[in-house]
C-alpha cells in the first residue's frame, strides 16, 4: 500500500508531458535492448555455426591429406616389393639392393630408413648401411610384415635413435612403419622390406594445410592416435574423452573448456584409402572461441550503438509529441484555475486537440453554465429575502412583537446557513470570509497566519465496518477535540466529509506544528464507543504558513492540502509542514 501511494505521489509531481516522454523513452530502450539481444544471439549462433563448418572442413582436409600421404607411401613400398625385375635382386649382392633403397630414399626425404631383412630377422641391406647385420626379428614391423602387408603406428625410434640423432639435445626420432613381404624368382618368401617414415612429415603437412586454409594462423591442428594420445600437438595437451572421440567418424564439433581459454574444436577421423587400411588417427582442429566469435561481437557492438541512437531520437521525438498532445489540456487547466481566482472570468474557451479534450472542455463549460444558473437563483433568493424583510419592517411598525419574532427567525436561519449541522462548526461558505479577511490583514500589516488541514485516517473503513452512525459519532468527536484546542481568535470549519480546516492568526511554523501535534495526540488517545465496538482514531495533518508567493488564501489552503496528502502518502497519523519553495516534507512526530 505504501509503495502504491509513493508511486501515486511521484506521478502527481510529474506533468502529463513528462510521464508520456518517460514511458515512450522506456519503451524505446526496451525495444532496442530486446532487438540488440536477439541480433546478438542470432549473430553468435551463425558465427558458431560458420566456425564449426570451417573447423570441420579443416579437420577433414587434414585427415584426407594424412590418408593420401600414407596411401602413397604404402603403395610405393608395396610396388617396390612386388616388382618382378627386382625379385632376383633381393638375394643378390647386398650393394645392389642398398642402391635401390638409397635411390627411393633420395626421391622422398620423409623416408628416414629403408631396409631389407632376411626371414631370420637379420638386416641384409639398408640405406647408408645402417643396421646391416643387426637382427630386427623382435620388431613389430618385421613380425607383421613377414605375415603380410603391415602399417605400424607412430612410435619412438629404438635401434636407429642413436644413429640418426646428430646430438643428444635433438628430439628423439619418431617413426611410422610400412612393411611388405618380399618374394624371390621362385615365389619363395625371401625377407621383409621395411620403411621408417619420419613423423616430421606430419608436422610439415599440418603447416602446409594451415597456410592454405587459415592464413591468419588462428587455428591449431592436432593428430590423435587410436588410443586417445596426442601424436601431433602440444606436449602438455589434454587428451579428449571417449565420448568426444566417438563422433569423429562423422565430423563433430564442440567447445572445449578444459584449456586456459575456451576453444572451438572439431574432430574428423582418418579412414584409410583403397587397400591402405589406415591407422585410426583422429584430427582435431581448434580455434579460440573469442577469435571465432569476433565478427559476431563487432556486429553486436554496432547494433547496440545504433539502438542507443534510436532510443535517444525516440525519446526526443516523444518529448516533442507529448508537448503537442498535452498543450490543450494545459491551456484548459489554466482557464479553469482563472475562473476560481478572477471574478471577471465568466467562462472558458472551447479547447481542441483530441476528442477527449473536446469532451472535457464541453463538460466544464456545461458545469459553469449550471453554476451560473445556481448563482442567479441565489441572487433571486436574496432579492426575495430583502423584499420579505422590507415588508416585515413595515409590519413591525404595526406589530412590534411580530417583528421581533421575525428577526429572531432570520438570525436562526443565518446561523443554520453558516453552521455544519453535524458538528455545529462553521461550514466552508462561512469560513472563507474569515480566511479572506485574515489574508488581507497579512498583506496590509504582515501579520502571520497559518492553515491546518485535518483528515480522519481510514474513515471509509470505519463507515464500512461500524456503520454511518458510528462515522457520524467519530466526526463529532474529532470536531469537539479540535474546537477545544484552538484559541478564540482562530476559526475551525468542517470542509466536508471527514476533513476539517483551522485558520490560525498570529502564529509561525513552529507554533502551527506544535498545535497540530497536540490535536493529533489528543485524537489518538480518544476511543469512540458505538454499541459494543471500541473505535480507535488517528488523524493526518497538513500545515502551511502564509508566504510572499501566495496570491490569495486559496494558495495557502492548497499548500496545506498537498501537505495533508503527503502525510497520508507517508504513512498517516503524522503532521507534514508545507514549504513555500519545495514539496511538503514530513515533520517529526
Amino acid at each position: 500500500m505504501q509503495r502504491r501511494l509513493s508511486l501515486v505521489g511521484l506521478a502527481d509531481r510529474l506533468t502529463l508531458r513528462e510521464q508520456t516522454a518517460a514511458m515512450a523513452g522506456l519503451l524505446c530502450i526496451i525495444v532496442v535492448a530486446v532487438s540488440a539481444a536477439g541480433a546478438a544471439w542470432l549473430a553468435r549462433r551463425d558465427a558458431v555455426a560458420e566456425a564449426n563448418l570451417e573447423l570441420v572442413a579443416l579437420a577433414r582436409t587434414m585427415s584426407d591429406r594424412l590418408d593420401q600421404n600414407m596411401f602413397e607411401r604404402y603403395r610405393e613400398i608395396r610396388n617396390l616389393a612386388q616388382m618382378e625385375p627386382l625379385r632376383g635382386l633381393w638375394q643378390d649382392n647386398p650393394a645392389r639392393s642398398r642402391a635401390v633403397l638409397m635411390q627411393l630414399q633420395q626421391s622422398l626425404s620423409d623416408y628416414a630408413w629403408l631396409g631389407l631383412a632376411e626371414p631370420n630377422g637379420n638386416v641384409r641391406a639398408a640405406t647408408r648401411g645402417m643396421l646391416e647385420g643387426v637382427s630386427v626379428a623382435q620388431r613389430p614391423w618385421f613380425v607383421n610384415g613377414l605375415a603380410g602387408p603391415a602399417v605400424e603406428d607412430v612410435h619412438d625410434a629404438k635401434l636407429l635413435d642413436g644413429l640418426l640423432r646428430k646430438s643428444p639435445d635433438e628430439a628423439p626420432f619418431r617413426f611410422v612403419d610400412v612393411a611388405m613381404p618380399v618374394f624371390g624368382p621362385t615365389g619363395a618368401k625371401v625377407g621383409v622390406l621395411g620403411a621408417h617414415l619420419s613423423w616430421n612429415w606430419a608436422g610439415n603437412l599440418r603447416d602446409n594445410v594451415l597456410r592454405n586454409h587459415d592464413p591468419a594462423l588462428t587455428s591449431e591442428l592436432w593428430v590423435i592416435g587410436r588410443d586417445g594420445s596426442v601424436l601431433l600437438g602440444p606436449k602438455d595437451a589434454r587428451p579428449f574423452d571417449t565420448a568426444q572421440l566417438a563422433g569423429a567418424r562423422y565430423g563433430v564439433s564442440f567447445i572445449d573448456r578444459s584449456a586456459d581459454q575456451p576453444m572451438l574444436t572439431a574432430l574428423a577421423a582418418t579412414k584409410g584409402q583403397d587397400d591402405y587400411p589406415g591407422l585410426g588417427w583422429i584430427v582435431a582442429a581448434r580455434r579460440p572461441v573469442d577469435v571465432a566469435l569476433a565478427p559476431a561481437n563487432r556486429l553486436t557492438a554496432v547494433i547496440a550503438l545504433l539502438g542507443l541512437a534510436v532510443a535517444v531520437i525516440g525519446a526526443a521525438l516523444a518529448w516533442f509529441l507529448a508537448g503537442t498532445v498535452a498543450s490543450p489540456l494545459t491551456r484548459l487547466c489554466r482557464s479553469v484555475d482563472l475562473i476560481g481566482r478572477d471574478p471577471s472570468a465568466a467562462g472558458i474557451q472551447r479547447q481542441h486537440g483530441s476528442r477527449d479534450i473536446l469532451q472535457l472542455s464541453a463538460a466544464l463549460r456545461s458545469l459553469l453554465r449550471r453554476l451560473g444558473t445556481a448563482e442567479r437563483g441565489a441572487r433571486d433568493a436574496e432579492a426575495t429575502i430583502r423584499d420579505v424583510k422590507a415588508k416585515a419592517d413595515k409590519q413591525a411598525r404595526e406589530a412590534e412583537e411580530k417583528t421581533r419574532r421575525l428577526g429572531s427567525d432570520l438570525h436562526t436561519l443565518q446561523i443554520l446557513a453558516d453552521t455544519d449541522p453535524l458538528t455545529s462548526l462553521l461550514n466552508r461558505r462561512a469560513f472563507l470570509p474569515f480566511a479572506e479577511d485574515a489574508m488581507n490583514y497579512y498583506k496590509r500589516y504582515r501579520r502571520n497566519l497559518g492553515v491546518l488541514m485535518f483528515d480522519i485516517d481510514h474513515f471509509k473503513r470505519i463507515n464500512d465496518s461500524f456503520g454511518h452512525a458510528a462515522g457520524d459519532e467519530v466526526i463529532r468527536a474529532v470536531a469537539k477535540i479540535i474546537a477545544g484546542q484552538i484559541r478564540t481568535t482562530d476559526k475551525v470549519a468542517r470542509f466536508g466529509g471527514e476533513e476539517f480546516v483551522v485558520l490560525l492568526r498570529e502564529t509561525d511554523a513552529q507554533g502551527a506544528e506544535n498545535l497540530a501535534n497536540r490535536i493529533r495526540e489528543s485524537v489518538g488517545a480518544t476511543v469512540v464507543t458505538q454499541g459494543l465496538a471500541q473505535i480507535d482514531l488517528t488523524i493526518s495533518v497538513g500545515a502551511a504558513i502564509v508566504c510572499e508567493q501566495d496570491r490569495d488564501i486559496e494558495d495557502v489552503i492548497e499548500r496545506a492540502d498537498k501537505a495533508l496528502y503527503a502525510a497520508k502518502s507517508s504513512g498517516r497519523n503524522r503532521v507534514v509542514l508545507a514549504d513555500a519553495d519545495r514539496a511538503p516534507a514530513p515533520a517529526a512526530t
